[in-house]
């Protein structure tokens, strides 16, 4: 069963507005062909058709910009994800579903490349893509929060902050080794699951 709306995650604090959205496919664009090191703000804003004023106005720093590009990443591949997602299966299937298809997209895309070339600073607690993590895995957490155990504090930020740092990880690896499916598959499966087998 695919998750129904009201189930879905819950982005009405994260999500941006149209003019913050045309923004950030505009960076995309350039990310896609950039490297990530050597993008400036003046190549983002004459794609965007905007000064830079703007952009400084709109996101303060580069850095901030480039860290809501990777969360509005994340979070439309984590609407598409989950729209199909079968909240039937165990919480291990649809980790190891979100995992191989997260990491096909590292391969293929070439914005994800770039980030899994980056460093791993944006994934800290607090910041926007761990926000987004937080929001997209509160309603899976919700259905299977019985089974699931956590150290002190939140359980649903601690869970998303585990899976982003290994979505991340395993991007990662796969960009840097160029190894094949079958072989992330094969480790996902034998060293990522069998901690969530129980649930």
């Amino acid at each position: 069963m695919a998750m129904q709306q009201s189930d879905g995650p819950d982005y009405s604090e994260i999500v941006p507005n149209e003019r913050r959205r045309k923004l950030l496919y505009a960076a995309m664009q350039v990310i896609a062909k950039l490297d990530l090191q050597t993008i400036t703000m003046d190549h983002i804003a004459h794609e965007a058709g905007v000064t830079r004023v703007t952009l400084y106005r709109e996101f303060g720093s580069r850095v901030t910009l480039i860290e809501a590009v990777a969360a509005f990443r994340l979070m439309l591949f984590d609407e598409v994800f989950f729209a199909s997602a079968d909240l039937e299966a165990s919480f291990a299937s649809i980790v190891e579903r979100y995992l191989i298809e997260s990491i096909r997209v590292s391969k293929s895309n070439p914005i994800s490349r770039r980030w899994a070339g980056g460093g791993m600073k944006f994934l800290h607690p607090g910041s926007l893509i761990h926000r987004v993590a937080t929001a997209t895995w509160s309603p899976v957490h919700a259905r299977y929060s019985a089974n699931i155990r956590t150290c002190d504090g939140d359980p649903v930020e601690q869970l998303a902050h585990w899976l982003i740092v290994l979505q991340y990880s395993l991007g990662r690896m796969v960009v840097d080794t160029e190894c094949d499916d079958q072989s992330v598959m094969a480790m996902v499966r034998q060293f990522v699951l069998p901690a969530f087998a129980k649930f």
